[in-house]
C-alpha cells in the first residue's frame, strides 16, 4: 500500500496519469504508511473516447447460454458439463436451452462448448437492459466496475441523491475540479481550522469523484450518485496520514454541519474508544457511516471500519471476486469493486499535460461506491434510520464466495439496482467442496501432489505415512505472484501436524515464494495443511512436495481442534431434515456445547436446535427443531469451546453448506375479494429465502389459467397483496397463483374464483323542475344462475353533469328478490348509476348511467298589466336555486318566435327585474330565460302579457 502523493504520479504517454492508491492508515494515535503486506496498482488513463454503448456489450462473466442438440441424451449433456467443470445453473430456459456456469471466463467456456457435438448453439449470456447509459468519456471502457454493482440499472430507478450530503473525511477535495464544481461545499480542515480543505495529496479527490463526479456531461468519468453533494473534511495530511484527534474532530464537525452520509477511506488496527464514541454519536443523529475495511491482506480488524455501527467495505475485482489485498474478517459488511478504479484527481498535483484523472486500487475506492448508493437510498427513503439503510444494502447484496454471510464478502457484493428497488440478479459464482477441507478428508500423498485454493478461506489437508521417523523437507510452491496484474494471488502458509494434530512445523516466509519446513516426521500418519495468507482464492495450481533430507527437527505446538464435519465445507444439496455435526480431535467438555451453533447464512440468526455429544467419537450433533429452509445457506459456527482439560479452542471455525433446492411451497390463505372493475388479492408467502416472485394469472369465466404463461397477468412480484385491475363488468373470473424461486422452480398452484354480478337501473324521469324528485330503481343478480342477490348493499352514485367525480349518494340493501329503489330530490342536473361493490365471492358491478336534468324554478311578475304609451312596467321575479351573478335574458314573443331583448345579472338573492317601456300601442308578451350552465338545464319563466293604450 502506498499513499498517493505527487512523487508517485507516473507519465505514460499523453494525456495520461498513473497513481499508486491505497488506504491511508490510522494507528491508535496517528496515521502511518506501515505496509506489512504492500499492494501497488497503477494504470494509465486512456487518451481516447469510449466507444458507443452498443460496441461495449455486457455479458455475465461466468455463464453461457446453450442450446443442446435435440438428439443429445441426458447423460451426454451431463458429460459435457462435467468435462468443462461447469454446471447447469437453472432449469432449462425452454426446451433444449440451458444456462451453463463455470469458474472459467465466459469467452473461454463458450469456445469449449461450441466444440462439443452435443451442443447445437452457444452464446455469451449478454445483459440486455434498458439502462441509463452516461455519455462520459471514460465510462464505457474504464468504468466497467460500475456494471459489477449494477449502477446502470440503478440509474433507471434513480439518478439522484437529492439534498443528501456526503462528508468525505480524507486528504481534502479539489472543489474546483471540472467534474466536482458546483457540488462541493466549503468544508473543514481538522488539521488546521484556519486553512482550506483543499486536497494536497490526491486520495480525497478520487474518493469524492467516485461518489459524485458530474455524470452524463460528455467528459471524464461517471459518479455513483449523479448530483450528490460533497462536504470535504480534511483529516489527513499531504502524506496521507493524520491523528485520531483529527479524525474525531472531523466526524464531529461533519455530524453538526449537515452530513447525512460519512465516508472514511482510512483506517488503522488500534481500537480507540473516543473515535468509537464519535461514530456512535454520528449514527445516533441519523448519519450513515461507511469505511474501507483495509488493504492489509489479513483478518485483523481495521478501525473505524470494524466499529459495529460502521458499514465496513472490502474490495473485489470487476468480476465480483475478492482481491488479494482486501482486509477480511467478521467485521466486513459488504464488498464493492476496488481494482483499477478511475476517478478525479486534484489539478494542482498534476503537470499541465495531464488530464485531471487518477487511477488506483484499494478498499479506499470500494467504500465510496457504498457511500454513494447509501446517499441515494437516503434520498428515496428519508425516514429510514442508518440501521435500515445498512440492512437494505446487505439484504440486497449479491452473494459471493461461501454462500451466505462470510468473513470475506460479508453479506455479498453491493447491488445498487436491487437496493433501489430493481429485481435481484444471480449470485456470483462460487466453488463447491474440494474434498480435503479437514483432517478426516485429507488427501493421501507420497512424494508430491498439486492443489488449488479454489474458494476464499480454503484450507487443503494432506496426509503422509511414514514407517519410521524420517527427516524431510516439505515444500509448497505457489504459482507466480503478480499483484500488479492479477487480482487474486496465492501467498501460501504451510503447517505440519502429527497424528494427534499437534503442530510440528510451520512456514510463512511472507515473501510470496515457496514455503519450506524441514523437520522429522514421526512414524505413522502426519498431516500437511496449505492455506492462503490473504482471504482471496486462486484457482491456479500449487505444488506440494515431501523430500528426504539429512537434517530434521521437532517442535510440538498447538493442536488442531476440529477433525471432521458433516457436511463438508461448501457442500450443496443438503437435505432439509439434515442434522449437522462436528467431531473434535480430543475429548470435548459438554458444558461448553453452547459454543456450537447452527446459523442462518443470510441473517446470521441462530437456528433453534438441540445438541448431543457422542463421547466415543467426540462428535457433537445439532438437531434443528424444525426442517431447514430449502436452497438456503447455513453455517456451523464453533467458537469458545473447551476440552476436558479446560483448554479453550482459539479463534473460531465455520462450515458453510446449502440445503437442497426443491420446488417452493405454494402461497397459502389465497383470497380474492371482488370490487368494481378490480379485485383485492391477499395471500401468505411461503417461508423461503430464494423467492423470485408470486405469479397470479386470471381468465374470464370459471376455468382458471392452466400455467403461468397462460391467461392474463394479474400480478407478478414479491408482495403479499395486490389488486387485479381491468376486470369487465358483469363477468366472472377464475384466478390461479404460483410461486417461483430463483432457480426457476415452480410451486403447485392455488385457485380462487369470483362470480360476476349484474345490476340494472331505471327511473321515472329524465328532467325535473328544481325541488322535484326522481325514483331510481333496479335489481341485482348473479350472472351465472341469474339468482337475485338478496340483502346485499348497493349504492346509488351520482356526479354533477359537468363533473367526472362520482360520490355515493346513499346505500340500501336489496330485497329478497334483489330489488332496490330510492326516491331522490336532486338539486342540480345529475348523472346517476347503481353499483354493487362486491364480496369475497362476488365481483362488483355497475349499471349504465341515467341523466336527470334539473331546471331552475323561475317566477315572473308584472308591476302593471296595462299602461299608457310612454309609461313603463317592470317584469321581475327570482331564480331558485339562486345563481347570484349569473345572467337571465328577457325575451319578447313575436308571433311564433321569441326574441331576446336584453339581459341582466341576478343579484345576491337570485332576484331579477327588467323595466319595459314600449314605443307603440299594442299587446305585448314577455318571459325570462336562464340558459344552461352545466349544473342546471335551461329554465324558462311563465310568460306574462300586458297592453299599451
Amino acid at each position: 500500500m502506498l499513499p498517493i502523493r505527487p512523487s508517485h504520479l507516473l507519465k505514460i504517454g499523453l494525456p495520461a496519469a498513473l497513481v499508486a492508491a491505497g488506504l491511508a492508515t490510522i494507528t491508535g494515535s496517528s496515521v502511518s504508511a506501515a505496509e506489512p503486506k504492500p499492494f501497488y496498482n497503477a494504470f494509465p488513463v486512456p487518451g481516447r473516447s469510449a466507444p458507443a454503448a452498443a460496441e461495449v456489450e455486457a455479458y455475465d462473466p461466468h455463464s453461457v447460454l446453450v442450446k443442446f442438440s435435440p438428439k443429445a441424451s441426458k447423460s451426454a449433456r451431463a458429460n459435457v458439463l462435467a468435462k468443462h467443470n461447469s454446471r447447469q445453473a437453472a432449469a432449462p430456459v425452454t426446451g433444449d436451452y440451458a444456462t451453463v456456469t463455470s469458474n472459467a471466463a465466459a469467452p473461454e467456456l463458450l469456445k469449449k462448448l461450441k466444440a462439443e457435438s452435443s451442443v447445437e448453439l452457444a452464446s455469451l449470456n449478454y445483459i440486455r437492459k434498458s439502462a441509463a447509459t452516461p455519455n462520459d468519456e471514460y465510462y464505457g471502457v474504464d468504468q466497467k466496475y460500475l456494471s459489477t454493482i449494477r449502477m446502470p440499472e440503478a440509474w433507471n430507478l434513480s439518478k439522484s441523491a437529492g439534498t443528501q450530503t456526503v462528508a468525505v473525511l480524507d486528504t481534502g477535495v479539489d472543489g474546483g475540479h471540472p467534474e466536482l464544481a458546483g457540488r462541493v461545499y466549503t468544508g473543514y480542515n481538522a488539521l488546521n481550522p484556519k486553512a482550506s480543505a483543499n486536497d494536497d495529496e490526491g486520495h480525497g479527490t478520487m474518493v469524492a469523484g467516485i461518489i459524485a463526479a458530474n455524470t452524463n456531461n460528455g467528459r471524464g468519468v461517471a459518479g455513483v450518485a449523479w448530483n450528490a453533494r460533497i462536504l470535504p473534511v480534511k483529516v489527513l495530511n499531504a502524506e496521507g496520514s493524520g491523528s485520531d484527534s483529527s479524525v474525531v474532530a472531523g466526524i464531529n464537525w461533519a455530524a453538526s454541519h449537515g452530513a447525512r452520509v460519512i465516508n472514511m477511506s482510512l483506517g488503522g488496527r488500534s481500537y480507540n474508544p473516543v473515535m468509537h464514541d464519535a461514530v456512535k454519536k454520528a449514527v445516533a443523529k441519523g448519519i450513515v457511516v461507511v469505511a474501507a475495511s483495509g488493504n492489509e491482506y489479513d483478518s485483523v480488524p481495521e478501525y473505524p471500519a470494524a466499529f459495529p455501527e460502521t458499514i465496513s467495505v472490502g474490495a473485489t475485482d470487476n468480476n465480483g471476486a475478492l482481491t488479494t489485498f482486501s482486509s477480511w474478517g467478521d467485521s466486513v459488511d459488504l464488498t464493492a469493486p476496488g481494482w483499477n478504479i478511475l476517478s478525479t484527481g486534484p489539478r494542482a498535483l498534476l503537470e499541465p499535460e495531464y488530464l485531471p484523472y487518477l487511477g488506483g486500487s484499494g478498499t479506499s475506492f470500494s467504500a465510496p461506491m457504498v457511500a454513494g448508493v447509501a446517499a441515494m437510498l437516503r434520498n428515496k427513503y428519508p425516514s429510514w434510520t442508518p440501521a435500515q439503510i445498512e440492512a437494505r444494502l446487505k439484504s440486497t447484496a449479491r452473494d459471493a464466495g461461501p454462500r451466505g454471510i462470510d468473513p470475506y464478502y460479508g453479506a455479498g457484493v453491493l447491488d445498487a439496482a436491487n437496493a433501489l428497488g430493481a429485481t435481484w440478479a444471480p449470485e456470483f459464482w462460487a466453488a463447491g467442496p474440494d474434498g480435503n477441507d479437514l483432517p478426516v478428508r485429507a488427501t493421501a500423498m507420497t512424494t508430491s501432489t498439486t492443489g488449488a485454493i479454489g474458494t476464499e478461506g480454503d484450507e487443503d489437508w494432506y496426509s503422509v505415512q511414514s514407517s519410521a521417523p524420517r527427516n524431510v523437507t516439505v515444500t509448497v510452491s505457489p504459482p507466480g505472484y503478480d499483484p500488479r496484474n492479477r487480482t487474486q494471488n496465492l501467498d501460501p502458509m504451510l503447517s505440519v501436524y502429527d497424528a494427534q494434530l499437534r503442530l510440528i512445523g510451520f512456514s510463512d516466509a511472507g515473501d510470496k515464494e515457496a514455503e519450506k519446513v524441514t523437520l522429522t516426521l514421526p512414524a505413522g500418519r502426519a498431516y500437511l495443511k496449505v492455506a492462503n495468507y490473504n482471504g482471496s482464492r486462486d484457482s491456479r495450481p500449487y505444488s506440494l512436495a515431501v523430500a528426504g533430507t539429512s537434517t530434521g527437527g521437532s517442535a510440538v505446538g498447538q493442536r488442531v481442534w476440529l477433525r471432521d464435519s458433516a457436511p463438508a465445507n461448501l457442500t450443496g444439496g443438503v437435505p432439509q431434515n439434515y442434522r449437522p455435526s462436528v467431531a473434535f480431535e480430543r475429548p470435548f467438555a459438554t458444558a461448553s456445547m453452547g459454543g456450537i451453533k447452527l446459523l442462518h447464512g443470510k441473517t446470521g440468526a441462530t437456528i433453534a436446535a438441540t445438541t448431543a455429544y457422542e463421547a466415543d467419537t467426540n462428535r457433537v450433533t445439532i438437531a434443528p427443531t424444525s426442517p431447514l429452509q430449502d436452497n438456503t445457506p447455513y453455517r456451523i459456527s464453533v467458537r469458545g469451546v473447551k476440552d476436558t482439560s479446560g483448554a479453550t479452542m482459539p479463534g473460531s471455525h465455520h462450515i458453510a453448506f446449502r440445503t437442497v433446492d426443491v420446488a417452493p411451497a405454494p402461497i397459502t390463505n389465497f383470497t380474492v375479494t371482488g370490487q368494481y372493475g378490480s379485485a383485492g388479492m391477499k395471500w401468505t408467502l411461503p417461508g423461503i429465502t430464494d423467492l423470485d416472485q408470486v405469479v397470479v394469472r386470471r381468465n374470464a369465466g370459471t376455468t382458471p389459467p392452466s400455467a403461468p404463461n397462460t391467461g392474463t397477468a394479474a400480478y407478478g412480484g414479491q408482495a403479499s397483496s395486490a389488486t387485479a385491475t381491468g376486470l369487465a363488468n358483469a363477468t366472472s373470473y377464475a384466478f390461479r397463483a404460483w410461486v417461483k424461486d430463483r432457480s426457476g422452480k415452480w410451486s403447485s398452484s392455488v385457485t380462487a374464483n369470483l362470480t360476476g354480478t349484474y345490476t340494472s337501473l331505471s327511473a321515472n324521469a329524465t328532467a325535473l323542475n328544481f325541488g322535484g324528485k326522481v325514483t331510481l330503481s333496479g335489481s341485482a343478480v348473479r350472472v351465472d344462475t341469474k339468482a337475485p342477490l338478496a340483502g346485499v348493499p348497493v349504492s346509488l352514485y351520482g356526479r354533477n353533469k359537468n363533473s367526472s367525480t362520482w360520490r355515493e349518494i346513499t346505500r340500501v340493501a336489496t330485497s329478497a328478490t334483489g330489488q332496490y329503489s330510492v326516491s331522490y330530490q336532486p338539486t342540480y342536473s345529475t348523472v346517476f348509476a347503481w353499483g354493487y361493490n362486491g364480496s369475497a365471492t362476488l365481483l362488483g358491478s355497475r349499471t349504465g348511467n341515467w341523466t336527470v336534468d334539473v331546471r331552475p324554478t323561475i317566477t315572473a311578475n308584472l308591476s302593471a298589466t296595462s299602461i299608457k304609451l310612454g309609461a313603463s312596467t317592470t317584469f321581475y321575479g327570482y331564480v331558485r336555486p339562486q345563481h347570484a351573478g349569473s345572467s337571465v335574458y328577457l325575451q319578447r314573443s313575436t308571433g311564433s318566435t321569441w326574441t331576446t331583448i336584453t339581459s341582466t345579472k341576478l343579484n345576491s338573492t337570485g332576484n331579477y327585474a327588467f323595466s319595459i317601456k314600449p314605443t307603440a300601442r299594442a299587446g305585448y308578451t314577455y318571459r325570462v330565460v336562464f340558459q344552461s350552465d352545466g349544473d342546471h338545464a335551461t329554465g324558462v319563466s311563465p310568460a306574462k302579457s300586458f297592453t299599451v293604450s
